[in-house]
């Protein structure tokens, strides 16, 4: 691949970072070429902070756990709280692809469908809760996914912490709540039932280039996701919503990794 075909790939992913909103990210994106399978490049450094609207407040204090979903407004305070986690998992795959130096096409293609795909499922609770009078910035938001991203050190920690934890535990709560959401608000259930089959597939994507990633560093899969979860989330596991084992198991975990998981970290 020619320097200057990188350089314009590189820039079309800075540029989505830069970007403020779902549909700006995914324009900056749009027709954008995977690299060539072994095209190499020097990290860039990443922002402190994504490109988002001026309207959007940084939270000073973590959100608090909503215990209940029997009420419009916390359901409301719910999606868009999940609208900034999509938007979030936008830049999540960019970096994905920026730290993907040296790997596959396959690979470049996959994250990039995946950010496309979470552009989308912004775009669809923004639709939903524009019909409810919300948009975003009509509460604070966090940005512990662009944090947790920013302290991993390499591609191999970023395919556990990203997809195979920050992901896979949106899973588990899906889980929990769709049921619940069934009957109390069938619009909103209808957008995260999307959003919970699609989550899937990307989590399923993690495991799999996780598993390409460590053979290519002649790392044992098992340890290192157990050596990353033991870094990155201490004491963490097992965590308070029960394991979709439905979910994970089709995204590809092990009987080994969910024992792991449920059972506290044992390195």
């Amino acid at each position: 691949m020619a320097g200057a075909e990188i350089a314009s790939y590189l820039n079309a992913l800075g540029r989505s970072l830069e970007a403020a909103t779902p549909a700006a990210k995914a324009a900056a994106l749009a027709g954008l070429v995977a690299p060539a399978d072994g095209a190499a490049w020097p990290m860039p450094e990443l922002p402190r902070r994504p490109g988002r609207a001026a309207a959007l407040r940084e939270a000073i204090s973590p959100p608090r756990r909503r215990r209940t979903l029997a009420h419009a407004g916390t359901r409301n305070r719910f999606l868009l709280a999940i609208h900034h986690i999509e938007l979030s998992a936008i830049d999540l795959a960019v970096v994905a692809c920026l730290r993907g130096s040296g790997l596959p096409r396959a690979f470049h293609e996959d994250f990039l469908g995946i950010a496309r795909d979470e552009a989308r499922h912004a775009a669809l609770l923004e639709e939903l809760l524009a019909g409810r009078g919300i948009a975003p910035g009509d509460e604070p938001v966090h940005f512990r996914l662009w944090e947790s991203t920013l302290a991993c050190r390499d591609l191999g920690e970023h395919l556990v912490v990203v997809p195979r934890v920050l992901e896979a535990r949106g899973l588990d709560v899906a889980a929990e709540l769709l049921p619940r959401l069934h009957e109390l608000d069938p619009d909103a259930h209808q957008v995260l039932s999307v959003i919970y089959q699609d989550e899937i597939g990307h989590v399923a994507i993690g495991t799999r280039w996780q598993q390409w990633w460590c053979v290519s560093q002649g790392r044992e899969p098992l340890g290192h996701f157990a050596a990353v979860l033991a870094r990155h989330f201490p004491g963490q596991h097992p965590w308070p919503t029960p394991l979709d084992l439905y979910g994970r198991r089709q995204a590809g975990f092990s009987a080994s990794e969910l024992e792991l998981l449920g059972g506290g970290i044992g390195v």
